[in-house]
């Protein structure tokens, strides 16, 4: 059973980085494209996009840390299964996509991107 606690850990530690890492790096690495429109709704939805990014990291961190704890816990973790769901796919979704992304470009995959002239 600690081993579970362990694992699904792991799992939230790594969603927890994809979903601060990337977020962040793209609304750093666009801001003055994002900026360079006349209306600057784009800018505030994916500023809006970046708070919500950052709360589901922070979802993520305080599962983590239960599942840290609570890993020697006879009646299981408590933590919902639709976070552990949402977190497993997610992260294998996007650990793929940034896989294949490598093997065909060559690139790392969102750290690649450039903003457009």
């Amino acid at each position: 059973m600690a081993f579970k606690g362990i694992a699904w850990g792991v799992v939230f530690f790594f969603t927890a980085v994809i979903y601060s890492t990337i977020p962040t790096y793209l609304i750093i690495r666009f801001w003055v494209w994002l900026n360079s429109f006349p209306v600057y709704t784009l800018s505030l939805f994916m500023l809006f996009l970046w708070i919500v990014a950052i709360i589901v990291v922070l979802i993520y961190i305080v599962a983590m840390i239960r599942a840290f704890i609570q890993r020697k816990n006879e009646e299981g973790l408590g933590i919902p299964r639709g976070v552990k769901g949402f977190g497993l796919v997610s992260t294998l979704v996007i650990i793929g996509f940034m896989l294949i992304w490598y093997f065909i470009f060559g690139q790392i995959a969102f750290f690649a991107m450039i903003p457009p002239s």
